[in-house]
């Protein structure tokens, strides 16, 4: 059976790929502000939040039951009914994605009046048809994450990212070159959604077609199977296995793969409650339409993307992380479910706490670097927080999955969506596009908690959390301080940040010092193991060496 050291490697691979595809995010997203403006950005990512909403609540779900299933029929070497779970799935994700995708396309007008601003249809409608291409892709990929084989994913997705990117970059580009209009241009950026998916599931096929020739599920199932243990054995899977049907087996997708994408639409509620509060509370305020636009777009474009950064990361960690535990409950590993579950927790905190400290602390030079001013800095400093709820919210979530207890992060939703709501329309009024940044932070943080607390409850945890988020706190701590001091410090010399290149340097500068002071905190403290980082594919082992030769570790 695959052990905590694989769940890392695999979810180090899934991070290496998400890390890359956000680097070229984040540049997208600002030579796109640079091109369309913030009015724009804010026609753009009017069309995402909902064509998110639509995509979690048609397919998110079935990826992850995908995966989960698979890894089941993985533990006793059952590569057949493997894949006849994949071909189902498929078909129901064709079925829902195609309704979905024709759905939106027709309703476009309606969603973008209710967004605030009839002029983001052009964009709604160049989006949808990535709710057909997406959810293929994303079956796929269930289907060798099932089997703990991460590298067709993270390739996958580079490929996708930059095939979005550039359909982002050169359309918009020559949209705005032609005199069409922001409204065309964020339409035309919105597509890169399709195209960007069309050469996913390109990637991912050919995988399939090659595993497939040359037997490389059977090799894999011979190693899961040889691990199971005693009383776990093929033989005694297939006969249960073969005794369902075809629609008992789509009524159990259905049945795990609904409370997922319940559970999965965190993230993307509360951005749809901005979509659709924001914009209309400001105007209700006295702001004017255009400038009501722009703010969303500073929220949104600026803020929320950066704030969610390392939830990417978190989904990565979630990816590996389920079909781990998945595999261990399916074997009634206790102790092992334990481990995994505080391995996950464990990756999520030592990235994402220091994130949240360094862009709380570097929020106005990042924000003048990346857009030029520092417009939405204050935002950016109060979704930081936010940062650490949203990744653990993840992380959690995913182990509930793994065990079955799939209607817990759905409830978790609920909370938060309902406190999202009721503090947006408390603190919008009063304190504009800060007033929701702070209600996203509350909701998230509740979610965090509500899953933490259920998770404690059904697997002992004991004292771990001492470990995986007290150690990481106090190594970003000192992190931050160093950083704090470098910023302050460049301040005095330059006078004030007032030039990009000002901006640029400080940030850069912040950014390497505040990884070396962090690291070497968590490696003092005891918070990364050798073990840990030697995991980590290619550099791991030979840091350690390194670490080991100096002192540190």
């Amino acid at each position: 059976m695959p052990s905590s050291r694989a769940m890392v490697k695999g979810a180090a691979i899934l991070t290496l790929a998400a890390i890359l595809s956000k680097v070229m995010g984040s540049i997208y997203t600002v030579f796109l502000q640079n091109v369309i403006g913030d009015s724009g950005m804010g026609l753009y990512q009017m069309a995402y939040p909902i064509y998110a909403t639509l995509l979690i609540i048609s397919t998110a779900g079935f990826p992850v039951a995908v995966s989960k299933f698979v890894s089941e029929h993985a533990a006793f070497g059952d590569v057949e009914s493997a894949r006849r779970v994949y071909r189902v799935s498929s078909v129901l994700l064709g079925v829902l994605g195609m309704v979905t995708a024709v759905g939106l396309y027709l309703f476009a007008a309606q969603f973008a009046r209710i967004s605030g601003d009839p002029r983001s249809v052009y964009a709604i409608r160049a989006i949808a048809p990535a709710l057909f291409i997406v959810p293929m892709v994303s079956s796929l990929r269930g289907y060798f994450q099932g089997w703990q084989q991460m590298k067709p994913t993270a390739i996958s997705q580079l490929i996708e990212q930059l095939i979005r990117v550039t359909t982002i970059l050169c359309g918009a580009y020559i949209a705005i070159r032609l005199g069409m209009g922001n409204p065309i241009a964020a339409a035309v950026a919105a597509f890169g959604a399709v195209t960007g998916g069309l050469a996913a599931w390109g990637v991912l096929a050919g995988y399939a077609l090659r595993a497939r020739k040359h037997g490389r599920m059977e090799r894999a199932s011979g190693a899961h199977q040889g691990s199971a243990g005693k009383g776990a054995s093929h033989r005694d899977h297939a006969p249960r296995e073969g005794r369902r049907s075809t629609r008992s087996l789509v009524w159990q997708l259905i049945y795990y793969a609904v409370p997922v994408s319940l559970g999965a639409l965190v993230i993307p509620i509360i951005s749809n409650v901005d979509a659709l509060t924001v914009t209309n509370l400001l105007k209700h305020q006295g702001f004017t339409q255009e400038a009501a636009t722009r703010a969303f777009g500073l929220l949104s474009g600026r803020a929320f993307k950066l704030a969610m950064l390392p939830a990417t990361l978190a989904s990565s960690v979630g990816a590996a992380l389920l079909p781990s535990v998945s595999e261990a409950h399916t074997l009634r590993n206790a102790d092992g479910i334990a481990e995994r579950v505080q391995t996950g927790l464990r990756m999520t905190a030592l990235f994402s706490i220091p994130a949240a400290v360094g862009l709380t602390v570097l929020a106005r030079p990042i924000d003048i670097m990346l857009f030029r001013n520092a417009a939405g800095y204050h935002s950016i400093q109060i979704l930081a927080i936010a940062t650490v709820f949203s990744t653990l919210q993840i992380a959690l979530a995913a182990s509930l999955q793994g065990i079955g207890r799939v209607f817990i992060p759905f409830h978790s939703l609920l909370l938060g969506t309902a406190v999202k709501i009721g503090l947006n329309l408390l603190l919008v009024p009063r304190y504009g596009i800060d007033g929701a940044a702070m209600a996203t932070a509350v909701s998230y943080g509740l979610a965090a908690l509500y899953n933490l607390m259920a998770l404690r409850r059904i697997v002992s945890l004991g004292s771990s959390a001492r470990d995986w988020l007290l150690r990481p706190l106090v190594a970003s701590g000192i992190m931050g301080a160093f950083t704090f001091a470098v910023y302050r410090q460049w301040e005095r010399i330059h006078v004030i940040l007032s030039t990009r290149l000002d901006a640029t340097v400080v940030t850069m500068l912040g950014v390497g010092i505040g990884i070396v002071v962090y690291l070497i905190a968590l490696l003092v403290s005891g918070g990364l193991t050798d073990r840990e980082l030697s995991a980590v594919p290619k550099v791991g082992r030979p840091l350690a060496r390194t670490f080991k030769r100096i002192g540190i570790l």
